[in-house]
């Protein structure tokens, strides 16, 4: 069967499970693997989840945008372009306190906010390169990236996260199956370095956060 979609990937997660009782319990383990693998590629750097956006700061906060993993690099789009620095809540509030206007030099995150230090006395046009989790398998037609290209990181990710729900599975199935799993992300991850330290200009990291 072709791993090309949602539903496939369910049917597929079923057969390995020997299982026709789990339509309801499967997704759950779907997503699991999804929340796992996000991690672990944000970590690694996984180019292919960065993402970036242009918006306007004329206030302390702004709203973070929707997949938000991890802030990559903060700048002031004007010419010259100013790179924000990173910095952790306790330092921005030793170094700017709660009531510093000016050009922001620095950011932090909190929650689902990007705070800026010191406020922004006017309005600035910033951009903001950003790891953005994987569009989740939701409806039976979707797919994304990992599915189409990686999709072992699904099943096996999957497989894995249903032993804890299941239970009695043969220990040496699972442990099978997450060394598959693990073989699978690490692979994405070989490859997204192969990829990135070919390029001309590879991507710089700079201050990852996240919102947790």
């Amino acid at each position: 069967m072709a791993l090309n979609n949602y539903a496939n990937l369910k049917t597929s997660i079923a057969n390995w499970l020997g299982r026709t009782d789990l339509v309801n319990d499967i997704p759950d383990f779907v997503t699991l693997a999804e929340n796992d693998f996000n991690a672990k590629f944000v970590s690694a750097g996984f180019n292919k989840m960065v993402n970036f956006i242009d918006f306007d700061a004329d206030a302390e906060t702004e709203a973070l945008p929707t997949g938000f993993l991890g802030a990559n690099a903060v700048y002031i789009n004007a010419s010259p372009k100013v790179s924000l620095q990173y910095v952790t809540p306790n330092q921005a509030f030793d170094m700017y306190g709660s009531s510093v206007r000016g050009q922001p030099v620095a950011y932090t995150i909190l929650n689902d906010k990007i705070h800026f230090y010191p406020i922004p006395d006017g309005t600035y046009s910033l951009r903001m390169y950003y790891y953005k989790k994987f569009d989740a398998l939701t409806n039976d037609a979707d797919t994304n990236d990992i599915l189409q290209n990686h999709s072992d990181c699904y099943l096996f990710g999957a497989l894995y996260f249903a032993n804890t729900f299941i239970r009695g599975i043969d220990p040496n199935i699972v442990k099978e199956w997450l060394n598959f799993y693990n073989n699978a992300v690490e692979r994405v991850v070989s490859l997204n370095d192969t990829s990135k330290y070919n390029q001309d200009v590879p991507l710089i990291m700079r201050g990852t956060t996240n919102t947790e």
